[in-house]
This record gives C-alpha cells, sequence and structure tokens, in this order.
C-alpha cells in the first residue's frame, strides 16, 4: 500500500514539473510557430508515457503484494491446520491413556474387594474357632 501511495505522489509530481516546464519554455511565440507546437506534444507524450510505467509499477507492487500476503495465509492456516491435528491426536492419546488408567484402578479395586472378601472370611472362620 505505501508503494502505491509513493507511486501515486510520484506521478503527481512529475505531471506537475512537465507543466510548470511547458509552460514556462514552450508558449507560442510567433518565432517558435510549428516546432513549439511539436514539442510540446512530444514532452505530453513522453510525460504520458512516464505515468503509464509509473502506474504499471504501481499496479505491479500492489500485486506483488497482495501475492505476498495471500502465500502468508495459506502459511498460516496449513501451521493451524497442522497444529489442530497434533491437537486432536494428543488428545486421543491422552483419552487412551485415561482409560488405561482407569482400567488399571478397577483392576486394583477388584482385588482389593477380594482382599477384603477373604479378610471378612477369615474373620468370621477365626470367630467360630
Amino acid at each position: 500500500m505505501r508503494k502505491t501511495k509513493k507511486v501515486r505522489a510520484l506521478v503527481g509530481v512529475s505531471v506537475v514539473l512537465v507543466l510548470v516546464a511547458l509552460a514556462a519554455g514552450c508558449g507560442q511565440d510567433s518565432d517558435q510557430g510549428q516546432a513549439g507546437q511539436e514539442a510540446k506534444k512530444k514532452v505530453e507524450a513522453k510525460a504520458q508515457q512516464a505515468k503509464r510505467k509509473i502506474e504499471a509499477k504501481g499496479q505491479q507492487a500492489e500485486q506483488e503484494a497482495k501475492e505476498k500476503v495471500q502465500a502468508g495465509q495459506e502459511d498460516l492456516q496449513k501451521k493451524v491446520d497442522d497444529l489442530k491435528k497434533k491437537v486432536e491426536g494428543d488428545q486421543q492419546d491422552l483419552e487412551k491413556k485415561v482409560d488405561d488408567v482407569q482400567k488399571d484402578v478397577n483392576d486394583l479395586q477388584k482385588k482389593v474387594d477380594e482382599l477384603l472378601k477373604m479378610a471378612h472370611a477369615l474373620e468370621r472362620q477365626r470367630q467360630k474357632e
């Protein structure tokens, strides 16, 4: 965007300078006649050509900037997608670990229940004796 503004400013300054040069040195005198008119037309043509060239460069710079922004957005989106996949993978791993731990807790609870049953059975047996 800054390049475009600079280019437009340069075009404007160039046009003003050309017009000032035309007004100062290319006025119609009886001596200049046809040659003055031709010189004026040549200067105007060169000014227009310079203006078109500067505008083309400005448009090219603007297009390049848009392409860079687009490429940056695509790169950023790819990084976001990669991070999402990693988070999802890590979340699945964590859920599996939690399930494994829960299974271990359930197994331990069953063993504790069995030991408690055995302890109660031994206690009853001792009371009978």
